[in-house]
């Protein structure tokens, strides 16, 4: 008995992060079924503590630090955020700098390497996890258990394919954006896959092999999660059927398969509401228990960290890095946009915005607020470290199944959907598009200001082919991005592709210099 469980500890030991991808994985061993009932029996909290080491991952992995720029999954929708549009730095401020100036694409820089590193991490714990819970297991605990390894697996190499290769298809058929399913990039090499069974270095795999299996992760982890109960779980804390859904419609749209992903953006909509009352929407997005969180990390004082932290990069009214000078701005020509009754504008410090004599720079952001706005209107700005991480929303989820009908040509249904979304958002809204093209631009641009500064921007721009455009040309006066930031990229350009970490080409046999991006 002893050298069994030795063994099942010994499996989901955590691995540290080393060069190449495949010294992630686990050790392997075998375990009966009989015997991996009675190890959960006698020894649940091991396999609940693996989990929570993956979650911790996801709230707080670093492998590098930069100038606290790192810090998960919330890192990757701020720094990606800096890589569009939509947000504005309002200085040359030394950290996230050179994501702004789209210029940290390159084999030896820290993001390259901190994002590999981090989501290899993670599939290495999902195959730890999948090494015992075997595809024939029929425990219920275990079958929750490989049902969430895969879901975290999928998702791992869902984030890689955004960042390791263009898109599977580089815009979609009829939209102002161009471009669409011909301009093709599914037979371009991506990463390696390295599943629970995998012993040797592998070499990179296709973008259509990728996804193949991340897809077929997603749709057993979401299957399962229906047979056991767990499409909607009572913690928002917990991935489950809709956290795996959500992925799934996001992927299935970066294939351009409309009906799959409005099959499972639906079970989102299904399971949660949009958010509907002035307090919830203004609330700072720092609590989870809004009732659109499908999923996110209840932050305490035991796991937080202060400075190398989501709100100290974007809280205004914190101690963090946003409140002290690092101020976070949107793109002005987003805001003006904004309708006057659309209460979305009060996240922003637009001059139309009663509250924006307290901005330090134009059209400041105080959409996260970790202490919540009514404490910071009441005065009071402490625990703002503590606010909570918010990784999905149930809107994302409503602005796909809109959109996934326009693409299915269910033109009237999708105005009708963007309408329900708006009448929360701006009372009397509707749609003025009367084309497909027109449609999926409107829609865009309401989803870029539900979104601001939550990574999905970058996500629409690059299976969208939506430009980075901060040109004066394009812009004129009305232009506030910083003037070493004024430039074009399309998405196939040179800074929208990271190269393969050098620690990777060094040390995987199967990876060399000429197959580097």
């Amino acid at each position: 008995m002893k050298k069994t469980i030795v063994k099942v500890l010994f499996i989901f030991a955590a691995g540290a992060a080393l060069s190449s991808c495949m010294k992630d994985v686990q050790p392997t061993g075998s375990i009966t079924q009989e015997r991996l009932s009675e190890v959960i029996q006698e020894h649940p909290e091991k396999f609940e503590a693996t989990i929570n080491g993956i979650y911790s991952d996801l709230q707080s992995y670093v492998n590098s630090n930069m100038s606290h720029n790192y810090f998960g999954q919330k890192s990757f929708d701020y720094l990606s955020s800096l890589e569009g549009n939509d947000m504005v730095m309002t200085g040359r401020f030394a950290m996230s700098l050179y994501h702004y100036l789209l210029d940290y694409w390159q084999q030896n820089y820290t993001p390259t390497n901190n994002r590999w590193r981090e989501y290899y991490r993670h599939i290495a714990s999902a195959n730890g996890v999948l090494k015992v819970a075997t595809a024939d297991v029929t425990d219920e605990a275990m079958l929750k258990y490989r049902a969430i390894a895969l879901g975290i697996r999928g998702y791992a190499y869902l984030h890689l394919s955004y960042l390791y290769q263009y898109s599977y298809y580089v815009g979609a058929d009829d939209t102002v954006w161009g471009k669409g399913a011909k301009y093709d990039h599914s037979n371009d090499p991506l990463v390696p896959i390295i599943d629970e069974n995998t012993v040797e270095d592998q070499p990179r795999s296709t973008v259509s092999q990728v996804f193949d299996f991340m897809i077929k992760d997603l749709e057993e982890a979401y299957s399962i999660f229906n047979s056991i109960g767990m499409v909607h779980t009572a913690s928002p804390t917990d991935v489950d059927g809709c956290v795996v859904a959500n992925y799934l419609a996001r992927a299935y749209m970066i294939k351009h398969d409309w009906a799959n992903a409005a099959k499972y953006a639906k079970v989102v909509t299904d399971n949660y509401p949009i958010l509907t009352s002035p307090d919830d929407i203004l609330q700072g997005f720092s609590d989870i228990n809004l009732p659109d969180v499908v999923f996110g990390c209840d932050i305490t004082a035991d796991n937080s960290g202060i400075y190398m932290s989501w709100f100290s990069q974007m809280d205004y009214f914190g101690d963090g890095y946003a409140g002290i000078g690092v101020w976070r701005a949107a793109f002005a020509p987003l805001c003006q946009r904004i309708a006057d009754d659309d209460i979305r504008l009060n996240w922003f410090l637009d001059p139309r915005n009663p509250l924006a004599s307290i901005a330090q720079v134009p059209y400041q952001s105080i959409k996260f607020i970790g202490a919540g706005r009514k404490n910071v209107l009441a005065g009071n700005y402490e625990g703002w470290e503590l606010g909570d991480y918010i990784y999905l929303r149930s809107e994302e989820a409503y602005f796909n199944y809109a959109e996934c009908l326009a693409h299915q040509g269910k033109l009237s249904e999708a105005v009708t959907a963007l309408n329900d979304i708006m009448a929360t958002r701006q009372p009397g809204y509707s749609c003025p598009a009367s084309t497909k093209a027109d449609f999926l631009e409107e829609l865009n641009f309401q989803k870029r200001v539900e979104f601001w500064g939550e990574g999905m921007e970058f996500i629409d721009n690059r299976r969208l082919n939506i430009p980075v455009d901060r040109t004066d040309a394009t812009w004129g006066k009305a232009n506030n991005h910083l003037a070493a930031a004024r430039f074009k990229y399309e998405q196939e350009d040179r800074p929208f592709l990271y190269q393969i970490p050098i620690s990777e080409i060094e040390n995987n046999k199967m990876i060399n210099e000429t197959d580097q991006n």
